[in-house]
């Protein structure tokens, strides 16, 4: 009699490695950078995520000579041999991984075309470490100086992270080809945030009849502070009790004072002045959340733009959103359904008397903005999903 032998199915472990040493290069704190306070939110996350899930993470953060609170503030752009420093110091942390932060003025020496950026992801690899880059400026339609960076690098890495799934969509048309490492990680937003509109609203000085209309930014020309306030009177005109709050942060840069200086002026020959408030400081994140929840809309003008961490704070605490229809910017709006993205600057103010006559569309704007933190772009998930690149990449 014929017996058949029993199957037998051999599974093989897949062992996750739960411990994992980081050396993250970026901007960082306290210089007054989208990308540094994106990292130190970043960082906070997949900390807070380790602890949850039980891993151990180990980070170690080079960054430019003006954050000090970083481990390494090494970067010098007029350094030509800054890369060779930064690899150094990697030789010497003998990292899992490397994550690279990636915008273009943050590492341009002497219009090399970010080449240092390049060569030295291909030394980093030539060291046996895996390298991750997370793009700041990636376009629907790129020039090819930007293409061509993209793609050599892309060429390189283990792994590349963009904000929004139109950027990879269009990345073919740009580069040419089609990477397999490609990821979409969208910016993150701190979840949970318990902040009462109205005593926020009190606290910082407004009547509670009054509509606060905000704009959040660092100064600089191209958040378009100067487009809200000319457009203003025709907002104060249907409603007299509307307040415009602008809050500018300051930057190092020689430009950040003069454009100070213009923003003022614009605010003193506007006929609607007293119905203008201008603020210039830098808050921390627990105050800033504050100040967003205080607006009954945020606005951001902005005239070029990737991506806004100042619109995902906004999502944060729940404040509906109106922004200029570029980029990742009107990506959001239409991925979260948060708000309006307007395709022509000289109408905000349609879109903003739009949502100033409605309670019942900002509220339902506000209740999609938090949906959106709980189940797409929460800081929590943007760490699941970074450890899971990582846990991937050190597999293989």
């Amino acid at each position: 009699m014929f017996i058949k032998k029993p199957l037998i199915v051999i599974i093989k472990e897949v062992k996750m490695k739960k411990s994992i040493k980081v050396v993250w290069i970026s901007s960082y704190l306290p210089r007054s950078c989208g990308v540094a306070y994106y990292s130190a939110d970043y960082i906070s996350a997949l900390h807070n995520y380790a602890r949850k899930t039980r891993r151990k993470f180990y980070v170690k953060i080079i960054a430019h000579t003006d954050a000090s609170q970083a481990d390494y503030p090494v970067i010098n752009q007029s350094d030509r041999d800054w890369h060779f420093k930064v690899l150094k110091i990697i030789k010497k942390e003998k990292p899992d991984v490397v994550h690279i932060q990636h915008e273009y003025g943050l590492y341009e020496t002497y219009c090399d075309g970010n080449k240092r950026v390049v060569d030295f992801i291909k030394k980093v690899k030539q060291e046996g470490i895996p390298v991750v880059m997370t793009y700041h400026s990636i376009y629907k339609k790129m020039n090819k100086p930007f293409s061509d960076f993209v793609s050599e690098t892309l060429k390189e890495l283990d792994a590349g992270i963009f904000h929004c799934d139109y950027q990879k969509k269009f990345l073919k048309r740009n580069i040419g080809w089609s990477p397999e490492n490609v990821y979409v990680i969208p910016h993150g937003s701190q979840e949970d945030i318990k902040l009462d509109k109205q005593k926020v609203k009190k606290s910082f000085g407004h009547e509670l009849n009054e509509l606060v209309v905000g704009s959040a930014g660092i100064a600089d020309e191209r958040k378009g502070f100067r487009t809200l306030i000319r457009q203003w009177p025709k907002v104060v005109k249907k409603f007299p009790n509307a307040v415009l709050s602008l809050e500018l942060k300051p930057h190092a840069a020689k430009q950040t004072r003069k454009y100070i200086e213009k923003v003022t002026k614009e605010i003193m020959k506007s006929p609607v002045s007293k119905n203008i408030e201008l603020k210039v400081r830098d808050y921390g994140l627990e105050e800033f959340h504050r100040r967003l929840k205080s607006f009954d809309v945020l606005v951001l003008a902005y005239k070029s733009e990737s991506q806004s961490g100042v619109l995902a704070q906004g999502f944060a605490v729940g404040t509906p959103a109106v922004v200029t229809d570029i980029e990742g910017l009107g990506a959001e709006i239409r991925n979260s359904n948060a708000g309006i993205a307007v395709e022509k600057r000289e109408y905000f103010y349609k879109a903003i008397i739009k949502m100033l006559s409605s309670k019942k569309l900002r509220d339902k704007y506000s209740k999609n903005a938090l949906k959106y933190v709980k189940n797409v772009n929460g800081w929590n998930i943007v760490a699941k999903k970074t450890f899971d690149i990582y846990e991937s990449i050190l597999e293989k």
